[in-house]
């Protein structure tokens, strides 16, 4: 089961990935085991949520947490931060201020949601259409870049290791709407799915995904 893919830029055929340690980024805990790919539910514009939390699930078991936004973490300066499904700060997402270009900063955090490490940045071109990222190393220490081709209008795209056409695609991005057959019928018609593989590093895929989600809100803004 995949997305739709209306353009040939879209990964067609996701694939398990043979070298985990190569995209495991956070934590191998967050590798997607084997077996089936992951199916994340997200709703846009995930960090204006009210109430305690945002609760990132399985799409086909919306029970089941992966991922969580808490409200106690959100304040001016560090809102953005994203915790494990029990909780646990993971990663924030900093905008620098006075920025001349849109980039977006992933750090670690300590226990209490702060700041910690630069892990690595996100930025984009013009329009946002192509993505990447820079300074991104894995948990051994070795240099890797993903590159991504999203749009939240239509709720398609994909991410990759290493070059769009010529890179592994790691991750894909779709309407609910693709999974009509597969998946509840409770879907908001904000929300969208991303697909991952298994050996992929969710927490990585989810920190572009959402790095992007912020840039696009600048140009809505």
């Amino acid at each position: 089961m995949g997305c739709a893919a209306s353009t040939a830029e879209i990964p067609i055929d996701l694939q398990a990935n043979p070298d985990i340690e190569k995209l495991t980024v956070f934590d191998s805990k967050f590798v997607v085991p084997e077996g089936k790919n992951m199916m994340l539910r997200l709703k846009g514009k995930i960090f204006s949520f009210s109430g305690d939390s945002y609760k990132i699930v399985d799409a086909n078991d919306s029970s089941k947490v992966v991922f969580q936004c808490l409200g106690k973490f959100m304040n001016f300066d560090e809102k953005r931060v994203i915790c494990d499904g029990d909780g646990c700060p993971l990663f924030v997402i900093k905008e620098p201020l006075m920025q001349v270009d849109d980039k977006q900063y992933v750090y670690a955090t300590d226990s209490d949601g702060k700041p910690a490490q630069e892990l690595f940045r996100i930025g984009s071109n013009f329009g946002n259409t192509s993505q990447y990222t820079e300074n991104l190393k894995n948990a051994k220490g070795e240099a890797i870049q993903l590159k991504g081709k999203m749009t939240l209008v239509s709720m398609k795209g994909g991410i990759w290791l290493g070059d769009v056409k010529t890179g592994q695609p790691i991750a894909k991005v779709c309407s609910p709407v693709t999974y009509k057959d597969f998946l509840p019928d409770d879907f908001d018609r904000n929300e969208y799915i991303v697909e991952i593989p298994p050996g992929v590093d969710s927490a990585l895929v989810l920190a572009m995904v959402l790095a992007y989600e912020q840039m696009e809100q600048s140009y809505d803004s």
